[in-house]
């Protein structure tokens, strides 16, 4: 067994870790010839993130294959989205994408996807390699593979495009923040193209993060961005993870829309359009989603968390769109991959049409009161969830659709295991404050009994 392949990097969506400790050249090399192994395609597309640890992880991964005989395309420097985008237009046989997304500057990791789009993960395709990569007995081609260079930036931007009618939008200022992540390469090229006013925040891809972490879940991430949005009296503000696969928003007030709210309000847009359609939401996000869905005659389906999931699902369903509480949205003409580009454009398209305040639409959607995500540190995440199907067995209904949700008639809670720590994620929305304080008090107090430790 080869020492240098840590096994905990292999997680459910994806492989990431610390660099160099946990990924290093020659681990991403050893994992490279695993996933020639297992794929046996001919070609592989690759991209890289900014992270300063990129570039040497890509030029490991790119020799390891070519050594393997399976050619090489090298698309550079580009986001998740496009790195999805690529392999949905281009049909490659494979792409993968070195970049850890939001986590700090010290990490790194991979995504892959086969042609179509079709990533692998925890379920199938991840373990797999992790097992290839560990047994480390490769033999080398007789004739190494050669690399050659493609872009798709153009052909990525003209397709972003196409999800708007530019003579629709009106002139609002909108402040998108990139965090030093890889949104601003796509953003900065939509600016000359559009009658909105688009204020740049740290465009620059730099993968030292020097602003802030470009992870918006964590609102003190998103303290510049609030302030620029109320000196510049913007009408909305967009915030974009490291590697641009998912968009947060805010509006005019600075404040921050939860991805319920956020996903129903696209979800208004989209099926008014297409109609009586399906249209997925994750078991985390509320009531307001399939309210929505349903109003223009659509067909909400609940499916679980993660965009493995979602993408499978997506085509299973011959969905429209489907939208997660985290922020990743997926639409049917975007090879049912997720885009925090095409979500802001239609988002702006919806505001414009709305022709109000964006606070103003939120108060008519926020019509459930949501505690927000509450993460608990146990020592066994599936004794406690068991625990607490017990402890609420009289409720009206349960399911284990992704974790647990607990359904009464005036609230729910959905209660899933981190796929990376020894953590419990807590949602729960009611009718009203007063029941959603009485009933997380009440469910917190249980986890605690459990020996449940609030993060």
């Amino acid at each position: 067994m080869d020492s240098s392949i840590d096994p905990s990097i292999f997680r459910d969506y994806d492989i990431r870790g610390v660099y160099p400790s946990q990924l290093s050249e020659t681990s991403i090399a050893q994992i490279g010839k695993a996933i020639c192994l297992f794929l046996k395609v001919s070609t592989i597309a690759i991209g890289y993130d900014c992270r300063q640890s990129s570039p040497a992880l890509f030029e490991a991964l790119a020799k390891s294959i070519m050594e393997m005989g399976v050619g090489v395309v090298n698309l550079g420097q580009i986001s998740t989205e496009i790195h999805y985008f690529a392999s949905g237009s281009r049909n490659y046989p494979a792409n993968i994408i070195v970049s850890a997304s939001h986590n700090p500057p010290q990490y790194n990791g991979l995504k892959i996807v086969t042609a179509g789009v079709v990533p692998l993960s925890g379920e199938y395709g991840l373990p797999q390699i992790k097992s290839l990569a560990q047994r480390g007995a490769f033999t080398k081609a007789l004739k190494p593979a050669t690399m050659k260079n493609e872009s798709v930036i153009d052909e990525w931007i003209t397709h972003a495009l196409s999800f708007v009618d530019v003579k629709n939008l009106k002139p609002l200022t909108v402040v998108v923040d990139a965090g030093n992540g890889m949104a601003g390469i796509s953003w900065i090229r939509v600016i000359e193209k559009l009658p909105v006013k688009i204020i740049p925040m740290f465009f620059e891809p730099d993968g030292t993060f020097p602003n802030h972490l470009p992870d918006p879940l964590n609102e003190q991430n998103l303290t510049s961005l609030k302030k620029k949005i109320i000196e510049e009296k913007a009408d909305l503000g967009f915030a974009m993870d490291g590697d641009a696969d998912r968009l947060f928003v805010l509006d005019e007030t600075a404040c921050l829309l939860s991805g319920t709210i956020t996903t129903a309000l696209l979800a208004d847009l989209i099926v008014s359009r297409r109609g009586k359609a399906p249209v997925l939401y994750n078991a985390v996000c509320g009531k307001i989603v399939p309210e929505t869905i349903e109003k223009h005659g659509g067909i909400p389906v609940r499916v679980r968390v993660g965009h493995s999931f979602i993408k499978r699902a997506m085509k299973d369903y011959h969905a429209v769109f489907a939208g997660e509480h985290s922020g990743h949205f997926y639409f049917d003409k975007n090879f049912n991959a997720d885009s925090s580009l095409i979500a802001g454009l239609l988002f702006l398209e919806y505001l414009s049409q709305k022709n109000v305040p964006l606070s103003q639409l939120v108060s008519e959607f926020a019509k459930y009161k949501a505690s927000g995500e509450i993460n608990f540190k146990v020592d066994d995440t599936n004794r406690v969830i068991d625990a607490i199907a017990n402890r609420f067995s009289d409720a009206a209904g349960q399911d284990h659709l992704d974790g647990l949700s607990v359904w009464n008639p005036n609230f729910w809670f959905n209660l899933r295991a981190s796929k990376t720590e020894p953590l419990l994620r807590l949602n729960l929305e009611a009718d009203n404050d007063t029941v959603m304080k009485q009933k997380l008090q009440e469910v917190t107090g249980v986890l605690i009994s459990l020996g449940g430790v609030k993060q």
